[in-house]
């Protein structure tokens, strides 16, 4: 991130309201996992505060513990490590079975997401694994399936949003090309050539794009998974429900879906726009979405930039790299992966100044919160 020598940038953020959020700084480093989850409280003179964990964090978010006085961050990793960010401690659970290096992982894959549902806590994940816990409870698994059609991986789930009591998953399937008796033979490859060897990989490159990646989304409820419908050819990034509970379905190529559970979705936005949406927040009336690199607002039919442009000194080269915005009442939050966190008012960008020290991967402390 700037004003780091850490080679690190934002992987996972939340606000809970426009003065409390938490931001997860680390790199992926698969032989070296480490996280620093870093959290902001305007309610203080010293607002923030630093934990540091061996996991690499996906995802975040802020619940209600009648124990604690008022909300508290709660971290996931991929490999199924729950953190719980209380009175500046941290307790820690593990989802059994889940993660892929973890020592009790189950070949299930890496989880993904984090969902606060009132007193529940759901993850998932890879191999279609879907947990919950009840406040700080035990671990249930709900669902998990290694199972793979010819020619397909596993089916994995990716996002998922709260419904109020049920929940809203994206899953998908990539084309999977399986190596055959041949290629599994350490002996086959020795007199194999460079030319030879990049003529396999297109080969078999060229056997996957012949399938399409598979796109569902369900809706789960009381035990069960409902599919819902889809256009064929859309790629999911980001799922979304607004104050009026109309769900928004975002993704590759400009998609935007409205819909509901009931009546399914369809597409509203406009075929010029290309961009990847991943993220979005209903601002003022209007349903403003992150991009690749810009943040923009949609008015009913196209896409427009958002003005003023996020434009700081902080940013390399004036471009943004947005990783998710939430909105409270007239505040948008806006977490970017390499330059921190900012609020805008309608008018203006205001950047929260992050202590240098908290950018840093060794870090010696700072005063206590007052």
């Amino acid at each position: 991130m700037i004003g780091s020598n850490w080679n690190a940038e934002i992987q996972a953020a939340a606000a809970f309201d426009a003065d409390r959020f938490t931001i997860c700084v680390g790199e992926l480093e698969y032989d070296d996992p480490f996280t620093a989850i870093i959290s902001y409280d305007g309610r203080f003179s010293q607002p923030w505060s630093r934990t540091d964990v061996k996991r690499e964090i996906v995802d975040i978010s802020y619940m209600e513990v009648e124990a604690a006085d008022g909300p508290i961050p709660v971290a996931l990793s991929n490999e199924g490590d729950v953190y719980v960010l209380k009175n500046e401690e941290v307790e820690r659970s593990k989802i059994p079975g889940a993660g892929v290096l973890s020592d009790d992982a189950e070949g299930f894959g890496a989880v993904h997401t984090l969902v606060i549902d009132g007193d529940n806590q759901y993850v998932v994940g890879d191999g279609r694994q879907l947990y919950r816990r009840e406040s700080l409870g035990t671990w249930q698994r709900l669902s998990a399936d290694k199972f793979r059609e010819d020619g397909y991986e596993a089916e994995h789930f990716g996002k998922a949003i709260s419904l109020g009591g049920s929940l809203l998953i994206e899953g998908f399937q990539r084309p999977y090309s399986a190596p055959n008796a041949a290629q599994l033979d350490p002996k086959s490859w020795e007199n194999v050539s460079p030319e030879q060897f990049l003529k396999m990989m297109k080969e078999q490159r060229s056997e996957r794009v012949s399938r399409p990646r598979i796109q569902r989304v369900y809706h789960y409820l009381d035990g069960s998974f409902s599919r819902l419908s889809l256009p064929e050819d859309c790629m999911i990034r980001g799922l979304y429900r607004d104050p009026e509970q109309r769900i928004w379905l975002l993704g590759v190529g400009g998609l935007i879906m409205q819909g509901t559970i009931e009546g399914g979705f369809e597409k509203v936005g406009f075929h010029g726009d290309k961009e990847t949406l991943f993220s979005a927040a209903w601002y003022r009336s209007e349903l403003f979405v992150a991009t690749d690199d810009s943040l923009r607002r949609f008015d009913g039919h196209k896409l427009s930039i958002v003005k003023p442009k996020l434009r700081s000194a902080a940013i390399n080269r004036n471009v943004p790299a947005p990783l998710k915005i939430q909105s409270f009442e007239n505040t948008l939050i806006y977490f970017d992966r390499k330059h921190g966190a900012c609020r805008w008012d309608g008018l203006s960008w205001d950047w929260y100044e992050i202590p240098p020290s908290l950018l840093q991967r060794e870090f010696r402390g700072l005063p206590a919160r007052q």
